[in-house]
């Protein structure tokens, strides 16, 4: 099951959902650097998190996939519709590119990311909002972090090594309930710090920073060669 925009739209218009993208948008802040006169592509739904860069003279795309849709209201020429496997955009346009609420859902991951590769600049990056498998807020019906796939460290490791990007940094994010209560919303950091503490690995989302990267991975390609030649010894 996928959200649609006006119910990612409800969730981030309410107490818990206002805690989140602020919370989560200063951690990208931090991760990100932002230049004059370059281009952000912002993919899934993504701009409760991005607000930051309007404070920057960056031209920003957002870009929603069909199955999420669009406002009818906001559909103009930053806000646009978009097939995941074929986004039309030149190759190397993007110096910096966030997916939230966009990868977990896709029905081909790789070729989602081969797009998403194509179309940042060689020394571009990416933050990607993606859920833990293992957390509460995926295993809720009631939470934007439940639709779609979920992922582990490793598994999400693995994929972006094998799309081609360099893994910078993988943080663990939200250990907050999904309660609309102020209290929590008051609380937030108190509560991340204790449950990154006591509850490490039931984060609700990871946070990861990749850089493109040109040449196929050599350290993979010895351990692949390694595993091969293991398989023809047992074999013999």
């Amino acid at each position: 099951m996928y959200l649609d925009y006006l119910q990612y739209q409800n969730f981030y218009n309410s107490t818990i959902g206002n805690s989140i993208s602020s919370f989560l948008e200063l951690k990208l802040k931090k991760y990100c650097f932002l230049y004059e006169n370059q281009n952000v592509g912002c993919f899934g739904f993504s701009h409760p998190h991005t607000k930051f860069i309007k404070n920057y003279s960056s031209k920003s795309i957002n870009c929603y996939s069909k199955k999420v849709g669009i406002s009818n209201n906001n559909q103009t020429q930053n806000n646009i519709l978009i097939d995941e496997e074929k986004i039309p955009f030149e190759d190397s346009y993007f110096d910096h590119v966030f997916l939230i609420h966009y990868l977990e859902n896709t029905q081909n991951i790789k070729l989602c990311l081969r797009e998403i590769w194509r179309t940042l600049a060689p020394e571009g990056k990416v933050y990607l909002l993606i859920p833990n498998k293992k957390s509460s807020w995926y295993l809720s019906d009631k939470s934007p972090f439940s639709t779609g796939l979920g992922f582990s460290k490793k598994q999400i490791n693995n994929i972006l090594n094998d799309s081609f990007f360099e893994t910078q940094l993988i943080d663990r994010l939200i250990y907050f309930p999904n309660l609309n209560f102020g209290l929590i919303d008051k609380n937030k950091f108190l509560i991340e710090k204790f449950g990154s503490i006591f509850f490490r690995y039931f984060n609700g989302v990871f946070l990861c920073v990749m850089k493109k990267r040109l040449y196929a991975n050599i350290n993979n390609r010895q351990f692949e060669k390694s595993s091969l030649v293991k398989k023809i010894v047992k074999g013999l």
